[in-house]
């Protein structure tokens, strides 16, 4: 029996999720002492990784300040997409909560990017002989984990792929973002925001149905309709994302200045982050 033997290894379609903590290295800064700042960090870490377990998520690891963790491995959970969703916004509004005690006590806030993908992953027992984790490996765990590098230069809270919307049954609020081919990665990506679950309403149905119309004059090569409606998005007061109109209003005018030949839509991120 060689330790070989001992590592079941197998393929298993998963939603990966990666969360962190925004500018974590200033929060740092401002706490006097490491005890306290473990003690803070665990407040936060606490509540979200009791949001993952009660939806039956695996938690991989901690790395600082980050999160990794996957449904639908090692036990099966059906509708792994939508569930993984579920967890991720419950976090969101758990954050929010836990902010205002933050604030009530005198503490930094905290603002978090989550990033899911679903995709086919090895699992299983890794590692030597002398230590072995159960873990996942492969490209899909590495696109989310870019994914939610993302959200920092995106303005969004939770980015998914894709492969994971598509498996989606239930009914969310989203945000396309963009068509993105990210380092290491051949075929374009799709990026969505989830903003919520259920439908757009109002102002927010608006803004979004006028935002996806241009989109769609952008993916046209129709820079000059994009960005007029870009520019009006990006002066409504109460936007809900503060980053992605002045993105789109730097392409447009670019490319109004000089037309890109063939265009796609597909943008290229050259950095890891």
């Amino acid at each position: 029996n060689t330790n070989s033997d001992k590592f079941q290894v197998n393929e298993k379609e998963v939603t990966i999720f990666f969360s962190d903590i925004r500018g974590f290295t200033n929060t740092s800064e401002k706490m006097n002492n490491a005890k306290n700042l473990i003690e803070y960090l665990n407040t936060y870490m606490e509540p979200m990784s009791n949001i993952i377990i009660k939806y039956n998520g695996t938690i991989d690891k901690y790395i600082g300040d980050a999160i990794m963790a996957y449904w639908n491995a090692p036990l099966d959970v059906e509708n792994h997409a939508d569930i993984a969703v579920k967890a991720s916004l419950e976090q969101l509004e758990a954050l929010n909560e836990l902010n205002r005690k933050f604030e009530k006590d005198k503490l930094p806030t905290i603002d978090i990017g989550i990033g899911l993908n679903s995709g086919e992953v090895i699992v299983g027992e890794m590692g030597s002989s002398l230590r072995s984790d159960y873990t996942v490996i492969g490209d899909a765990i590495n696109l989310g984990s870019r994914v939610e590098s993302l959200c920092k230069y995106y303005g969004s809270k939770l980015n998914i792929t894709n492969f994971t919307k598509d498996k989606l049954k239930e009914k969310y609020i989203f945000r396309f973002l963009d068509l993105v081919k990210v380092k290491g990665k051949t075929q374009p990506v799709e990026i969505w925001q989830v903003i919520g679950s259920g439908e757009a309403k109002d102002d927010l149905k608006n803004e979004l149905e006028n935002y996806h119309k241009a989109i769609e004059f952008y993916k046209e090569s129709n820079f000059s309709d994009a960005l007029e409606l870009f520019r009006k998005l990006d002066n409504l007061e109460n936007k809900t994302n503060k980053n992605i109109y002045k993105i789109y209003i730097k392409r447009c005018e670019e490319f109004i200045q000089t037309p890109p030949k063939d265009f796609d839509g597909v943008y290229e991120h050259t950095t890891k982050a």
